[in-house]
């Protein structure tokens, strides 16, 4: 079977295995067969992965970067630590910055990466950066031999960027307009300013991941950030983050995730209600842990302006008033403005707050697929358990095509799924 494969084919399938498995893949591999030999010998690539922890073996990647010759190298150095102080450390770590003309995959601490210079990397392609203080972090170090312009510090080929609590004059060298993914993550106390103008110099981004950032409260600049090409924000345990998403312009917006974040989303989901600021194409929407109840009134605006939503997932822990689920039964729970059903195109929904069954079951009558209904329900989640009497759960599931397609969201249910005998829901 091997022998059907081109050389170039099954090279690129051990890549692969190799990048989920790590380079002692490849012995074993050797021994499989004289083909699978050949392969492996004659692909430099497949030794160009260099994983960097505390219990590698120096003389064993001294040889994979023998072997590894002049092809693209992809190295990760662990979170978990490595010997840098160690004399024959140091000098493999010389020896992989020698090589930075070659690097296209890294992820690395800054004083690792300060060992060679930006002016040399000019194939990086995908870029993780963790912040490691001392002297020998410098950013004026590291960019000394690039142009003095800070638009030639960008590489055409760089389109994936992650920075961990980077600073400034780190972010704002290596940000440029042809990376499409970027994560921005574990900033404190920041200006919201600081973030806009970051975003300002990424203009073609199409996915945006910000985790763990503190925003200083009202820090937001005047100047509105219009991302264009955003398909996909996620933001996660984000304090204060108003300030920012009023300012920023995502139209073409795909995907919002927005979880375990504080600030007020009233204010947010009445600016992006607005011309110009609506993303009217948005498909996927979760809002987790971010709502008070008085978010509501604004969330249910926000959503009667969102036709082609597919996807909708709302959670809190603590009871309170909302008035999404009667809105999401109505024939005109789009309200007076707009008009009709709200988000017509809805099939998933996940309600993760305290319920019963006799709250959503309207729900799921009126988006059964009959005659002049919006779109058919084709899954529901929701907290279930011991929230309804056998009838009312017997007929919520007789508006879906299986059983699990209705799915509880206790404890119980998400270990041992609907049809166990510790679930109590079914």
């Amino acid at each position: 079977m091997l022998d059907l494969l081109p050389p170039e084919i099954f090279g690129r399938v051990l890549e692969i295995a190799t990048e989920a498995w790590g380079v002692g893949f490849l012995p074993p591999i050797c021994l499989v067969c004289s083909r699978c030999y050949g392969v492996v010998v004659s692909t430099p690539t497949l030794w160009g992965m260099i994983v960097m922890d505390r219990n590698i073996s120096i003389p064993l990647l001294n040889q994979q970067l023998a072997k590894a010759k002049e092809t693209d190298l992809r190295i990760t150095f662990t979170r978990k630590g490595w010997r840098s102080g160690q004399k024959n450390t140091r000098q493999f770590v010389a020896n992989l910055a020698a090589l930075a003309h070659n690097w296209v995959r890294v992820d690395m601490p800054t004083n690792v990466i300060s060992l060679a210079r930006w002016a040399d990397m000019r194939r990086m392609e995908v870029l993780t950066l963790h912040f490691h203080g001392g002297e020998d972090t410098s950013a004026e170090k590291f960019f000394s031999d690039s142009e003095s312009s800070s638009e030639t510090y960008s590489r055409p080929s760089l389109h994936s960027f992650t920075a961990f609590s980077l600073p400034k004059e780190w972010m704002t060298r290596l940000l440029g307009p042809s990376i499409t993914y970027l994560e921005i993550a574990r900033l404190d106390a920041i200006p919201a300013s600081q973030m806009q103008h970051y975003l300002s110099l990424v203009p073609n981004v199409h996915t945006l991941s910000l985790p763990v950032i503190s925003f200083l409260h009202l820090s937001a600049s005047p100047v509105v950030v219009l991302l264009s090409h955003l398909h996909n924000l996620e933001l996660t345990r984000v304090r204060d983050l108003t300030s920012l998403l009023l300012n920023v312009r995502a139209p073409a917006l795909r995907t919002l995730s927005i979880c375990e974040c504080t600030g007020q989303m009233g204010p947010v989901f009445s600016q992006w209600s607005q011309a110009g600021f609506l993303p009217a194409g948005l498909q996927s929407l979760e809002l987790s842990n971010c709502l008070s109840p008085d978010d509501f009134p604004f969330l249910i605006g926000w959503l009667s302006r969102l036709p082609a939503l597919l996807r909708l997932t709302i959670s809190y822990e603590d009871e309170m008033r909302n008035d999404l689920s009667p809105a999401l039964a109505a024939p005109d729970g789009a309200g007076p403005v707009v008009d009709g059903w709200l988000c017509p195109s809805l099939i998933h929904l996940c309600l993760d707050f305290p319920l019963h069954v006799a709250d959503i079951l309207p729900i799921a009558r009126a988006r059964s697929g009959g005659p002049g209904t919006p779109a058919k329900l084709r899954s529901m989640q929701a907290q279930l358990c011991s929230s309804g009497t056998a009838e009312e759960i017997a007929e919520l599931r007789s508006y879906f095509a299986e059983p699990e397609d209705a799915r509880c969201l206790c404890i119980g249910c998400s270990f041992f799924h609907l049809n166990s005998e510790h679930c109590d829901c079914w």
